[in-house]
């Protein structure tokens, strides 16, 4: 069976099973920004081993007992309200939280790490680019989804007669920069691993920029591989 796998993308092997993220995140394999990459060439990219990452997959479906609940795909609907109510709120929760740290970490530690103020000066660029994102989806995006999942066009939409494809498109190569912000914070922090010296705040930091990254792979696959494809296929119909 994991022989067929290595054909998939593997944003779609996480859409069958999302709890297979946990090995792609481990290896540092993207299934959201590039989810569309099937397995093997994914891997061939980074230079992995492809059956080691089979192995991985297969000893996770395995263990995986219970699956994150999947009835946000029962719908646009409750896709886009899914999104928001989970994946947009967290964002606007922990951001505020991540200025705070970067900023403090950067000012007192910063002579100490340079890595810290070039982080600082990323997260600040991210953090303006992603709340800007969110309100484009939810203002623009997410409404013409829901309109087209109910049947309108044009008109109905209240006018707009732009193609969802626009948008879309739009989003996705966002979600490409919010990609490399997130591999940015990564490199510049040794894989989120404090120093052994560290303070707290540090600590609080990495932990709160890790946690983002899982949240933000998440909250993208869900878009990337689901709700804009659907989107644009109920236009084509």
């Amino acid at each position: 069976m994991s022989q067929e796998w290595v054909a998939k993308s593997v944003g779609e092997l996480v859409l069958e099973k999302p709890s297979r993220s946990k090995v792609f995140e481990k290896v540092g394999l993207d299934y959201c920004c590039k989810g569309h990459q099937a397995l093997g060439v994914a891997c061939a990219e980074k230079g992995i081993e492809l059956s080691a990452i089979l192995q991985a997959l297969e000893a996770q479906d395995a263990a995986a007992h219970q699956e994150e609940d999947q009835t946000w795909r029962e719908s646009v609907a409750t896709a886009v309200d899914h999104i928001v109510s989970t994946h947009h709120v967290f964002m606007k929760e922990c951001m505020p939280r991540l200025d705070f740290l970067t900023q403090k970490v950067a000012n007192v530690h910063g002579h100490e790490d340079p890595r810290l103020l070039e982080l600082r000066r990323i997260y600040l660029q991210f953090q303006e680019e992603t709340y800007a994102h969110l309100e484009k989806e939810e203002r623009v995006l997410f409404p013409m989804c829901l309109a087209l999942a109910e049947g309108k066009t044009g008109a109905a939409m209240g006018g707009c007669h732009m193609s969802v494809q626009m948008p879309v498109n739009a989003m996705m190569h966002e979600h490409e920069n919010h990609g490399a912000n997130l591999e940015s914070f990564r490199r510049l922090t040794d894989e989120f691993v404090p120093p052994a010296d560290a303070c707290n705040s540090w600590r609080a930091m990495l932990d709160g920029l890790h946690e983002m990254e899982q949240d933000l792979h998440r909250h993208i696959h869900k878009e990337n591989s689901w709700l804009f494809p659907t989107a644009i296929e109920l236009e084509k119909r």
